[in-house]
């Protein structure tokens, strides 16, 4: 019995449909009927909600924070957890700080405020308050933001689809995917050359001073699969928020000619949010005859990467600088 409710409770999310999703929320709502057009930010919004949901309300509910229930005996959905929520207070952090303003001298929204507080509550509460209570909070929150968005009077007013802004989101989204990248690769001697030196006196010191040039520094065996499902579970809600970004960011992807890149993105966040076959995360070598399914991934996520690189060239019209 307890065999069978750790694996019905292990299982990863599907896919969603944050499009649909939104139609059927803005119609639920009566904030729009559902062939009308949403009103811009409106779907990055719901999808937001809608991944808070999702965490919240999947097999077994949120499990991070229990202290006496199967969940105790399977890490793999926890970590998965742990990065889904990172995500999520990196999504109200722009949705509070950017998105919603149109000017750094703009005053800020109360409900994003509170929303992003609430979704910064500590992730492994489990009694007053409990992280479930305050991240629902937050939904209700971000339902409020909803609210005013369907009233705005004009679509810049509550959510701001600008240029400098969308880049400014993928920089910060590069710096983190660079980050996962890392640690993935980590799974097996991460370099031959130290990438960390500025010099090749550097490296003359670093000798002289009998300090090893690069230490090989390897995810132990039993933190591997931890990293490997954190990472997924920030990639889930990224894929389906930056899906969201695409229609809300429409007018700006086609200014830019920019909208090929941003379906590079979404098409190698998919694929790394794609369910997993094997009944465990295998750690073979680069070229061995195990798979490597945290390099498999890391691969998926350094595109991913590059496509964000290709997209902000774009939208600062066409210059690399």
């Amino acid at each position: 019995m307890t065999i069978g409710i750790c694996l019905y409770w292990s299982q990863m999310p599907r896919m969603q449909d944050v499009h649909q999703v939104a139609r059927d929320r803005a119609a639920a709502l009566g904030h729009r009927q559902p062939d009308q057009r949403l009103p811009t930010g409106y779907t990055t919004a719901s999808t937001m909600m809608l991944m808070a949901e999702t965490l919240l309300n999947k097999p077994g509910g949120y499990l991070f924070n229990d202290i006496a229930s199967p969940a105790l005996l399977i890490d793999n959905i926890l970590n998965w957890e742990y990065g889904a929520v990172i995500q999520l207070r990196e999504m109200a952090h722009s949705l509070r700080h950017e998105f919603s303003r149109a000017r750094p001298q703009s005053v800020e929204r109360p409900e994003l405020i509170e929303a992003e507080a609430r979704f910064n509550f500590d992730h492994n509460s489990w009694i007053l308050p409990s992280t479930e209570s305050q991240y629902r909070q937050g939904i209700d929150f971000l339902q409020i933001y909803l609210n005013e968005l369907a009233t705005a009077r004009g679509d810049a007013e509550l959510f701001v689809a600008r240029q400098d802004v969308l880049d400014g989101f993928l920089r910060r989204q590069q710096r983190r995917l660079g980050s996962f990248s890392v640690r993935l690769r980590a799974s097996v001697a991460l370099y031959e050359y130290n990438p960390y030196i500025l010099t090749s006196r550097d490296i003359a010191i670093m000798e002289a001073e009998g300090i090893e040039v690069l230490p090989q520094k390897i995810t132990p065996w039993h933190e591997r699969d931890d990293i490997f499902y954190e990472v997924r579970g920030s990639v889930y809600v990224l894929y389906h928020c930056m899906l969201a970004m695409k229609q809300d960011f429409e007018e700006v992807l086609n200014i830019a000619q920019g909208t090929g890149q941003m379906n590079r993105i979404l098409s190698e966040l998919h694929a790394a949010s794609q369910p997993m076959r094997s009944p465990m995360v295998l750690n073979g070598r680069e070229f061995g005859v195990v798979h490597n399914h945290s390099l498999t991934l890391a691969a998926h996520l350094v595109k991913a990467h590059l496509a964000m690189q290709d997209l902000r060239i774009l939208l600062r019209g066409g210059s690399d600088i």
